[in-house]
């Protein structure tokens, strides 16, 4: 049997609610007689622990607090218990979630969780979002480093975001409501990009077979996040290489390595190579979760990056870029 108890007093507790006078308010509040309240969950302990469900009318009355009646109630078994909802904030570490290499048709989610999480954004130019975007690097699993892409966008709009996610116990976590505002341009500044006249001139090896397939290594020159170039397990053997429309000055390379969730694919050092023969670096990325830039201050037509050392099997590259002027006041763009 139900403590009837409980639930006069979780009436008396929602009317006292309503009764409480918000500040700033400018007029007094009207309710409706038609008014019903639906508890989902209501947790009690009597004798063991219990959930309930319940429904509740306004009563109209002369009392100076609002009165609710319980008109039904059901007993609830723990198999039916909607999922606890907790702030994302809670297993957030460091930053909160951040958008980041905003372009004009895409841009990137990330943050750290203290927790694997599967994780997604919604997203959409309405508080409706209608879009949503999961990490690649998930693989149906969760993890900690998080780093959806948010694709098809529109240049030069304001877009809406939330995170959320859940743990291996079937918590769910969410963000608050964001915004964004994507690029207005239209420039590809990459110098190493396909739309600015530049191919692939020499590969190790792409995993999957051509340069245009999906690991192919025109994915590392596409100004995309959403897509990276896989060698075949070709480890520190890994290379790739990129002819120019035309000879070029290139002040700063940028790269971002891919990775996998077993830990492999990370290229943790590289050199640069270009026309001349001229050798630069080896450079270190700390990290795939983003591109770091590395001045090169070179002038040549091509330019090939070798892996030196890696974590072995599939290495590969997100994205490369060269940039003929010092991007560290803009955009990345990566």
């Amino acid at each position: 049997m139900v403590n009837k108890k409980i639930l006069k007093n979780t009436a008396f507790l929602i009317s006292t609610l309503l009764a409480t006078p918000i500040i700033g308010m400018a007029d007094p509040v009207t309710l409706s007689k038609e008014l019903k309240l639906h508890i989902p969950v209501i947790q009690f302990q009597n004798q063991e622990l219990q959930y309930l469900s319940a429904d509740l009318e306004y009563q109209d009355s002369d009392a100076s607090a609002p009165l609710f009646k319980v008109v039904n109630y059901n007993f609830l078994s723990p198999d039916s218990l909607p999922p606890s909802l907790f702030k994302l904030a809670t297993v957030t570490n460091g930053a909160a979630p951040e958008i980041v290499d905003i372009k004009n048709s895409e841009a990137r989610l990330t943050f750290v969780s203290t927790i694997p999480l599967a994780c997604a954004v919604i997203y959409g130019k309405t508080i409706n979002f209608g879009q949503i975007s999961t990490d690649s690097n998930m693989n149906g699993g969760a993890i900690i480093n998080h780093n959806p892409i948010l694709k098809n966008l529109e240049a030069n709009t304001v877009y809406h975001y939330r995170v959320q996610g859940s743990d291996a116990s079937g918590k769910i976590y969410w963000g608050p409501h964001s915004t964004f505002k994507t690029a207005g341009s239209t420039i590809d500044t990459n110098l190493l990009s396909l739309n600015n006249g530049a191919r692939i001139s020499a590969v190790s090896s792409n995993f999957g077979g051509s340069n245009d397939g999906a690991f192919g290594a025109n994915s590392a020159i596409d100004g995309s996040n959403s897509t990276a170039w896989s060698s075949a397990g070709d480890g520190d053997d890994a290379f790739i290489e990129i002819t120019l429309a035309e000879s070029k000055n290139i002040d700063t390379i940028m790269v971002r390595s891919r990775s996998m969730t077993d830990g492999s694919a990370k290229i943790l050092t590289f050199t640069i190579t270009t026309d001349n023969s001229e050798i630069a670096g080896p450079f270190t990325l700390p990290n795939t979760t983003q591109g770091h830039q590395f001045p090169l201050k070179r002038t040549t037509k091509s330019v090939r990056l070798d892996v030196v050392t890696s974590t072995g099997g599939n290495t590969g590259v997100v994205e490369i870029v060269a940039y003929e002027n010092d991007p560290s006041l803009t955009s990345s763009g990566m």
